[in-house]
C-alpha cells in the first residue's frame, strides 16, 4: 500500500508539471511556427504529436520536445526556397537520419561537440531569429519574402521602413516590456508571461480597435479539428534536393536534444543518466510521426525541459502530459487564436532569442577568451548568420580540433630527466632523482601523453640523434600509443641497435605494453630490456669501468617542441 501511495503522488506531480509545461509551450509553439513561415496550427500539432512520441521512446526522462528556435533559420530557409510543402519531407528525412545515427551509436560522439561551437551557432541562431521578427514587429509592408540571405533581407527591410506606422511598433515595445517585467510581478509569476501577453493582446486588439496585423489576417481562421494521419506529402523526387537541409536538421536536432538531456540530468540530479543513442532514436521517430499528423521538424527544448523539472517532473510522464495539454488546448482554443497580433508573437520570439543567445556569456568570452577560441566563436556566429548552420558547425569543429592539435603538439613528447636549479629532478621521487644523477652513463627520458600522429615527429626529433650508450624510456605517463607512435618508436629502437646502443623500456602501463607486445616491439627491444620500474632498469646496466664518463647532455637545454 505504501508503494502504491508513493506512485500516486509521483504521478500527480508529473501530471501537474506537464500541465505547466504545456501552458508554457502553447504561445511558443504558435510563435515558432509563424517564424518558420507556416500556419500556427502546425506548431501546435508538432508540440502535441512529436512531443509525445519523443517522450515515449526517447532516452531522457525529462526532455520536452516540440518546435524550437534553433531550427527556425533552417526551416524558414526551406520554406523560402522550396515552399512550406517541403517541410514534411524534411522532417521525415531528418527523422530517418536520426534513427540511423542512433543505430550507429553516434549519441556518445555528439556529446563531444566543442562548447564554443555550441555557444557560437546558438548566438548566430538567436541573431537570425530576432532579426526575422522585425518585419512583423514593425508591420513593414512591401518586402520581398523570397530573399534567402541575411544581408539581403536586412537591406530589404531598411528600404521599406517608410511603410511603418506607429501603432504596431508601440504594441511590440509594450509587449516586450510586459514580458521583461512579468517575472517580477508577485502573484502573477505562476502564469507564463508569453501566455498572458497573447491572451491580453488578443483581447485588446478587437476591444480597443487597434489597427495591427493578426494571425487571422495572414493565415485565416485556425481549425480546432483533430488532424488525420497522412502520407500525401511524400515525394521521393524531392529527396535529393532536400537532403542537405534534412542533414542540417538532423545534426542540429541531435546536438540540441543531447545538450538538453545533459542539462536536464544536472538540474534533476538524476541518479540514472540519459541514454544518448535511445534519445536520438526517440527524436528520429518523433520527426517521422510529426509530419504525418500535420507537424514540422522538432527537437528537444532546453527551456521547456528545465521548466518541467522546476515544476516537479520526475519522469517522462510530465513531457507526455505536456503534449496532451497542448493538443487539448488546440482543439478547444484554436478558433480564437486568430485574434492574436503578429507583433505580440514577434515580441515573444525576440525575448526568446535574447535568452538563448546568452548575451552576458558571449560578451564575457569576447572580452576574456584566448585568441584562438575567439576565432572559433566569432567565425561560428558569422557563418551561421551569413551562410549556413551546417557550414558553421563543420568549420567550428575543424578549427577547434586544429587548435587542440596545436596545443598537443606544443607539449614535449619526450624529455630528458635533468635536475633543476635546486639540484633535484622534480618529475620523479627524491630517491629516483638521486639514482639517475648517480649514473651519468644512463640517460633517462620520460615519454608522456599520447604517443600518436600529433606527437610522433617531436618524439623522433628528440631521440633520433641520441648517441647515449644506454637509453631508458620511462613510459609511466603514456596514456595510449597508436600505429604512428609504434612505427616511430620502432624506428628509434632500430636506429640505436644498428649503432650497438642499448634501449630499455620502463614503467609502461599495461594497456601500452599490450599494444607494444602485439606490434612486436617487446621482442624487438628484447623482453629482458623491459622493466616495471625505472630503478630496476637502471640497476640492470653494469656500471662503467674506470671514471664515469661525462654527461653528454648535462648542459643541454630542454627546448619546447
Amino acid at each position: 500500500m505504501a508503494a502504491r501511495s508513493v506512485s500516486r503522488i509521483d504521478l500527480s506531480k508529473n501530471v501537474a508539471s506537464g500541465l505547466v509545461v504545456g501552458i508554457v509551450a502553447l504561445p511558443l509553439s504558435l510563435a515558432l511556427a509563424v517564424a518558420v513561415g507556416v500556419s500556427p496550427i502546425v506548431g501546435l500539432y508538432t508540440a502535441a504529436f512529436a512531443g509525445f512520441v519523443a517522450a515515449a521512446f526517447g532516452g531522457s526522462e525529462f526532455n520536452v520536445t516540440g518546435p524550437t528556435a534553433a531550427l527556425v533559420p533552417i526551416l524558414s530557409h526551406v520554406v523560402i526556397v522550396h515552399g512550406a510543402q517541403a517541410l514534411p519531407m524534411v522532417a521525415v528525412m531528418s527523422g530517418l537520419l536520426l534513427v540511423a545515427m542512433s543505430m550507429l551509436k553516434f549519441g556518445r560522439v555528439m556529446r563531444f561537440m566543442p562548447g564554443l561551437v555550441v555557444t557560437g551557432f546558438t548566438a548566430g541562431i538567436a541573431i537570425v531569429l530576432a532579426f526575422g521578427q522585425l518585419n512583423a514587429f514593425l508591420a513593414v509592408s512591401g518586402t520581398n519574402p523570397g530573399l534567402e540571405h541575411f544581408h539581403e533581407r536586412a537591406l530589404d527591410t531598411i528600404e521599406h521602413l517608410s511603410t511603418v506606422s506607429m501603432t504596431t511598433p508601440l504594441l511590440g515595445l509594450a509587449s516586450i516590456a510586459l514580458l521583461v517585467m512579468w517575472p517580477r510581478l508577485r502573484g502573477l509569476r505562476r502564469v507564463p508571461g508569453p501566455l498572458a501577453l497573447l491572451l491580453g493582446a488578443g483581447a485588446a486588439v478587437p476591444l480597443l480597435g487597434i489597427d495591427t496585423p493578426t494571425l487571422a489576417d495572414r493565415y485565416g481562421e485556425l481549425s480546432g479539428a483533430l488532424p488525420l494521419p497522412t502520407l500525401g506529402f511524400f515525394d521521393l523526387a524531392t529527396a535529393a534536393t532536400l537532403l542537405p537541409a534534412s542533414a542540417s536538421v538532423a545534426v542540429l536536432g541531435a546536438v540540441e536534444s543531447l545538450l538538453s538531456a545533459m542539462v536536464a540530468d544536472g538540474l534533476a540530479n538524476a541518479e540514472v543518466r540519459h541514454d544518448p543513442d535511445r534519445e536520438l532514436l526517440g527524436q528520429g521517430l518523433a520527426n517521422i510521426v510529426s509530419p504525418m499528423m500535420g507537424g514540422m521538424p522538432a527537437t528537444a527544448a532546453i527551456a521547456r525541459t528545465a521548466t518541467g523539472i522546476r515544476s516537479g517532473a520526475t519522469s517522462r510522464v510530465s513531457a507526455m502530459t505536456h503534449s496532451l495539454t497542448v493538443l487539448g488546448a488546440t482543439l478547444l482554443l484554436a478558433p480564437w487564436a486568430g485574434m492574436i497580433p503578429l507583433a505580440a508573437l514577434a515580441a515573444v520570439l525576440i525575448v526568446v532569442a535574447w535568452n538563448i543567445a546568452e548575451v552576458p556569456e558571449v560578451t564575457r568570452l569576447l572580452r576574456r577568451a584566448p585568441r584562438g577560441d575567439l576565432v572559433v566563436l566569432v567565425s561560428t556566429i558569422l557563418i551561421t548568420v551569413f551562410f549556413d548552420l551546417t557550414y558553421a558547425i563543420g568549420f567550428g569543429v575543424a578549427v577547434s580540433v586544429g587548435l587542440l592539435l596545436r596545443k598537443l603538439i606544443a607539449l614535449p613528447a619526450a624529455q630528458e630527466l635533468l635536475p633543476d636549479a635546486t639540484g633535484r629532478i622534480q618529475e620523479v621521487s627524491p630517491e629516483l632523482s638521486d639514482l639517475i644523477q648517480s649514473r651519468p652513463d644512463v640517460k633517462v627520458f620520460t615519454v608522456q601523453g599520447l604517443l600518436s600522429f600529433h606527437s610522433a615527429a617531436a618524439f623522433e626529433y628528440e631521440l633520433w640523434g641520441s648517441e647515449y650508450e644506454t637509453l631508458v624510456l620511462r613510459m609511466k605517463d603514456v596514456h595510449d600509443i597508436d600505429s604512428t607512435g609504434l612505427l616511430t618508436l620502432e624506428g628509434v629502437i632500430e636506429h640505436r641497435q644498428r649503432r650497438n646502443r642499448r634501449t630499455l623500456i620502463s614503467a609502461a602501463p599495461p594497456n601500452v605494453l599490450e599494444v607494444m607486445d602485439r606490434f612486436g616491439l617487446l621482442d624487438l627491444v628484447g623482453r629482458d630490456h623491459v622493466f616495471g620500474a625505472t630503478r630496476d632498469a637502471i640497476a640492470s646496466v653494469p656500471p662503467p669501468l674506470g671514471p664515469a664518463p661525462a654527461a653528454l647532455s648535462s648542459r643541454r637545454r630542454l627546448e619546447p617542441e
